[in-house]
């Protein structure tokens, strides 16, 4: 698939916290960037004529990352913050591993910040594998997973006066909800899959391919970006 930037949903907020100093430095504390993931593994509501209520739910899995960008603008120059090592986010709880808890980060007042992320492509082993269970209108529950398997960079960014203060902590949490991603994807469609020899409904580039892409399209929706102190 030719990579492209896709917008995903994130959440960014700043929170006053003070970092402990030892007494005898006089330093002053730079502020720290902390990277959170919130992923949605509820039971989705879809309208009349797509999947039914409470009939699609994801609980488990992985979302690979190979690089993360935090970029903040000022009126005359730029700073970048770069994490370029594999990051392993579990859905069933948003941690990660390594731990994302805080970045270091120069003072200052920007008018714009952004972060950019890089799904994880190499070997060809899927980048994203989420499980949960779909179940049918006969209330048939169906093991389902989804891969994605793609070097994806997704974007995000909001403009508007962000001061970084002394000892301060920023908080950018990014939202993986794949009832979102799925919401093109009818009950007609998933009842009509196919399964492999483990009984699982399988959605990716090699099985089920026709909602696959409708769930790929998904990955283009944007939803609003919010900044507060």
């Amino acid at each position: 698939m030719k990579q492209s930037i896709k917008t995903i949903a994130l959440v960014l907020f700043a929170s006053i916290s003070a970092f402990l100093t030892s007494c005898d430095n006089d330093e002053t504390s730079s502020p720290m960037v902390q990277l959170k993931f919130n992923t949605i593994n509820s039971t989705k509501s879809i309208p009349t004529g797509r999947v039914t209520t409470n009939s699609l739910t994801f609980t488990e899995g992985y979302i690979k990352i190979r690089e993360i960008q935090f970029e903040a603008e000022t009126d005359t120059d730029s700073v970048e913050v770069n994490i370029e090592q594999t990051v392993v986010i579990d859905f069933a709880t948003g941690a990660t591993t390594p731990d994302l808890s805080g970045l270091t980060f120069p003072m200052g007042t920007y008018e714009e910040v952004e972060v950019e992320i890089e799904l994880l492509d190499e070997n060809n082993q899927p980048s994203v594998v989420i499980d949960g269970t779909f179940v049918d209108r006969n209330e048939v529950s169906h093991a389902i997973r989804f891969e994605f398997n793609s070097g994806e960079t997704f974007e995000v960014e909001k403009e508007g006066r962000i001061v970084f203060g002394e000892s301060e902590t920023v908080l950018a949490q990014v939202t993986f909800d794949p009832g979102v991603w799925f919401l093109g994807v009818t009950s007609e469609h998933l009842e009509a899959a196919t399964k492999n020899s483990s009984d699982v409904i399988v959605i990716s580039t090699t099985q089920n391919v026709n909602i696959f892409e409708i769930v790929a399209d998904g990955l283009d929706l944007a939803t609003e970006v919010e900044i507060s102190k």
